[in-house]
C-alpha cells in the first residue's frame, strides 16, 4: 500500500512539475509579447501616448481569452522595456529568440493576434512609417519561418 502511494504521490508530482512549467511557459510567452509590442512602438525611436493606448486597447479587444492580470504581465513589460529605453531592435531581437526556442507556442491564432495588435499600435500616432513597416515585414517573415 505504502509503494502505492508513492507511486501515485510522484505521478502527481509529475503531473505537477508539467503544469508549472506550462504556466511558466504561458507567462515568458506573456513577457515576451510585451517585447514584440514594445518593438514595434519603439521602432521610429519614439513612443506615444497613442501607441501605448492602442496597445491597451488591442489587448482588451483581440485578447479577451487572457485575465486582466496577463493582459497588465504584457503591458508591464512594455513599461519596463520603456523605463529602461531598450533601443527597439534589442527588444525585437529578444521576441524573435524566444519565438524560435519555443514555436509550439506560436499556434496560427496567436501569430494572427500578434500580428494584429502591432499592426494596430503601427497605425495609432500618424499612421505607420518606414521603421514601423519594415519592423512588421521583419515579424511576418520570421513566423513565415517557423513552418521551413
Amino acid at each position: 500500500m505504502i509503494m502505492i502511494n508513492i507511486i501515485l504521490c510522484l505521478y502527481r508530482f509529475k503531473y505537477l512539475g508539467a503544469l508549472l512549467l506550462l504556466i511558466r511557459m504561458n507567462k515568458d510567452l506573456l513577457l515576451h509579447l510585451g517585447y514584440a509590442f514594445y518593438a514595434i512602438a519603439k521602432a521610429d525611436d519614439n513612443l506615444s501616448f497613442e501607441e501605448y493606448a492602442k496597445l491597451s486597447e488591442s489587448l482588451k479587444k483581440r485578447w479577451q481569452h487572457l485575465t486582466e492580470a496577463e493582459r497588465a504581465l504584457i503591458k508591464n513589460k512594455f513599461n519596463v522595456l520603456q523605463k529602461e529605453n531598450m533601443p527597439a531592435e534589442a527588444s525585437f531581437s529578444n521576441f524573435i529568440r524566444f519565438l524560435h526556442q519555443n514555436p509550439e507556442l506560436f499556434t496560427e491564432e496567436i501569430k494572427k493576434l500578434v500580428l494584429k495588435t502591432a499592426n494596430d499600435i503601427a497605425y495609432a500616432f500618424a499612421k505607420i512609417n518606414k521603421s514601423e513597416l519594415n519592423l512588421m515585414a521583419k515579424l511576418s517573415l520570421e513566423f513565415k519561418k517557423l513552418h521551413d
